[in-house]
């Protein structure tokens, strides 16, 4: 008898954990479909701003691998970049001084070149720095991947800072 309970208890549970995440889902999806088409053209705006920046970063020496956009609230953009050539700090001041009005450029340049000296004081026998992932939502977000050496593509490591 109490083997029969207990299952009626824990399928119970399992119903009210699924019934309430299934409301939380609506809920989110009824929240994405409200969203104002001045809220959509802005997020739209941002989106092309963070493809516009992509060509700068490439000329700062971190070519994008992929770039994720996230339709959620608050959306968000992953760009996934990988160091392909050095170069030097007075061509990224150069850079900088350049674009100084783009605010995007900016910052995304600033953290890739701290992830990047962050990453080299980093490594191990078995792991091999893979890429930076950038992540502009709220909070950012930025993480480094490595990879196993014995089995590259595979398994990843990252170290995330929030």
């Amino acid at each position: 008898m109490k083997e029969k309970s207990l299952v009626k208890k824990t399928t119970q549970s399992i119903t009210d954990g699924t019934d309430q995440l299934l409301s939380q889902l609506k809920n989110g999806f009824s929240k994405l479909s409200d969203i104002g088409t001045t809220t959509k053209n802005k997020f739209i705006n941002y989106v092309k701003e963070v493809f516009d920046i992509l060509p700068l970063i490439e000329k700062a020496g971190f070519r994008t691998n992929r770039l994720i956009v996230g339709i959620s609230i608050p959306p968000s953009v992953e760009i996934h970049v990988s160091r392909f050539k050095e170069v030097d700090q007075k061509e990224i001041d150069k850079l900088l001084k350049e674009y100084n009005d783009r605010k995007m450029f900016k910052m995304i340049l600033k953290s890739l070149l701290m992830t990047n000296e962050f990453q080299d004081k980093l490594s191990t026998d078995q792991l091999v720095f893979n890429e930076i992932c950038i992540e502009i939502s709220i909070p950012p977000k930025v993480s480094i991947k490595y990879l196993n050496k014995d089995i590259a593509g595979i398994q990843s490591i990252e170290t995330h800072f929030d």
